[in-house]
């Protein structure tokens, strides 16, 4: 690892921004190292951001169909104690619902209903149009937020009520199809006009100046990707009290939201970063910080924003393997996911969490030790 560290060094023109090793750079006290760009931060976040826990007869039943469903044993307390703990990234799971009530009587909860171990589906807001939030149609779909303009108005609550905040990145997984069972409901695809309803509800919760938006970044440039590269990020100080939203999808969907804006002109969210020389270039999500992490060191060090995960599939909390964890941090990625802020202790210590227990700190790839 060093020498591939070494190598990336020797071919990229390493920063030359100075930054306190140990020094809490989210909130009040990380003030004084509000010129350093957004670059140079490092932090944690949470996969899934609005999952609660499969109710233990649905788990029962599902993983007797399948065993690799142990991959959704996980769960989130809600979105404000997230942030409260610290985690400046999160991950939300949105579904089209343009009349409303597309979602709302998902058929695991209606087939244990009354079981011992299940529990009684909430579907407060799902008959409304709009957006809603789950991770997987029928089967599993408790959130702790079940509709985008609630996750929305809540992430922006308590970023108001916390001006000193570091900035939070919120990325979003525009879901589509579902299981093949009889009576499933399958997702709606995602067009333009979906896109642009989305755009629209995160106009009716944020305020203008509230997001970083591609236009601010991209500036005078003509596009996304040369205002990146001049220096467009904002400093930490500018970013404070601020997010940035993300689609993390590919291909046909993403071709449907930038539509002609090819530098996404105008529109709410950046787009994931299909190569380094694209027009939009300016976050990648680089999921595997082993395998990508060449990819992952060599965005940092060029200028762009880059988000991993440290695990996947409750993997590394069974096992205790930390070694995606590490990878993760030691490559310069900004934002690193998990479903692990805290210990599953019944299966090991493994967590993440940034040195020192810090919120956000200098990243050790982009930045130099402050003298």
């Amino acid at each position: 690892m060093i020498g591939l560290v070494v190598s990336l060094a020797l071919s990229l023109q390493l920063s030359d921004v100075a930054c306190p090793v140990g020094v809490e750079l989210n909130g009040p006290e990380g003030r004084a190292w509000d010129s350093l760009p957004l670059t140079a931060l490092q932090t944690v976040g949470t996969h899934n951001s609005y999952k609660q826990a499969i109710p233990p007869a649905e788990l029962a039943a599902l993983l007797a169909q399948n065993p690799e469903v142990m991959a959704l044993d996980y769960s989130h307390p809600p979105l404000s104690d997230q942030l409260d703990a610290g985690m400046r990234n999160l991950e939300i799971d949105i579904v089209h619902d343009p009349e409303g009530g597309r979602y709302a009587t998902p058929l695991m909860p209606a087939m244990m209903a009354g079981q011992e171990g299940s529990a009684p589906y909430d579907a407060t807001g799902m008959d409304a149009p709009g957006f809603k939030v789950l991770h997987i149609p029928d089967i599993d779909v408790r959130t702790s937020c079940p509709t985008l303009i609630a996750c929305m108005s809540e992430l922006r609550d308590w970023s108001l009520a916390h001006p000193d905040h570091a900035p939070i990145m919120v990325m979003f997984n525009a879901k589509t199809g579902g299981i093949d069972a009889p009576g499933a409901t399958q997702a709606l695809d995602f067009d333009r006009e979906a896109f642009a309803l989305l755009d629209a509800e995160f106009a009716e919760v944020f305020a203008p100046g509230h997001l970083i938006v591609p236009d601010e970044v991209r500036g005078d440039h003509a596009t996304l990707r040369e205002g990146v590269e001049a220096g467009g990020w904002p400093t930490l100080g500018e970013a404070r009290g601020r997010i940035l939203l993300v689609l993390d999808e590919r291909g046909a969907k993403v071709d449907a939201y930038r539509g002609e804006a090819a530098s996404l002109e105008g529109r709410m969210m950046f787009t994931l970063s299909e190569s380094i020389e694209a027009d939009h270039a300016a976050i990648f999500i680089l999921n595997d910080p082993i395998e990508d992490r060449q990819m992952i060191a060599h965005a940092a060090l060029s200028g762009f924003l880059v988000r991993t995960r440290a695990d996947a599939n409750t993997m590394e909390a069974r096992t205790g393997d930390a070694s995606r964890r590490d990878a993760a941090f030691e490559m310069g990625a900004h934002w690193i996911s998990t479903d692990y802020p805290q210990p599953r202790s019944e299966w090991s210590a493994y967590q993440v969490r940034l040195p020192d227990d810090l919120v956000v700190r200098c990243n050790p790839m982009t930045t130099i030790p402050a003298p």
